[in-house]
């Protein structure tokens, strides 16, 4: 089948949804971009008698980083807003590189796995420019689930 249209950068969007009970879409960060390695351990099993390498792939992981503009609630005083950037909680994460017909799941091309974000970075500059980059990896030993349209 031909390809007929490739990504390009403003096609995409990141989301992500606490994995509690309350499956509340998080929206404190406003992603501009992101990367996904999706890999697999590959483990030598070659033994006496072969006469070449013998290879097992092992489980999927995924791990990555996307950088974005940190949001607030300036209505709303409480720690819990923040829950995010503290708390050991995963998280359903959707990376969308293409968005088929503006938001009809079954035409997105899309990455989705419980992850957890394992660290933050803060930076603001004289400019006003503020921006937060996250790391996550896969959580809960489920393999990351990849629609790509062909």
């Amino acid at each position: 089948m031909a390809v007929s249209t490739y990504l390009v950068g403003n096609d995409g969007n990141v989301s992500f949804v606490s994995s509690s009970a309350t499956s509340a879409t998080i929206d404190l960060i406003k992603v501009r971009s992101f990367a996904a390695n999706i890999s697999r351990v590959s483990s030598d099993q070659t033994g006496f008698g072969d006469t070449g390498k013998r290879r097992r792939l092992g489980v999927i992981d995924l791990t990555g980083s996307l950088n974005g503009v940190p949001g607030v609630n300036p209505t709303t005083v409480s720690t819990s807003t923040a829950t995010l950037f503290t708390d050991s909680e995963s998280y359903i994460l959707t990376l969308t590189p293409y968005d088929g017909t503006g938001g009809a799941a079954t035409t997105d091309a899309k990455i989705v796995a419980t992850v957890v974000f394992s660290s933050f970075a803060f930076n603001s500059d004289k400019n006003g420019d503020a921006t937060v980059t996250a790391n996550f990896e896969n959580a809960n030993g489920s393999a990351p689930v990849v629609t790509w349209l062909t």
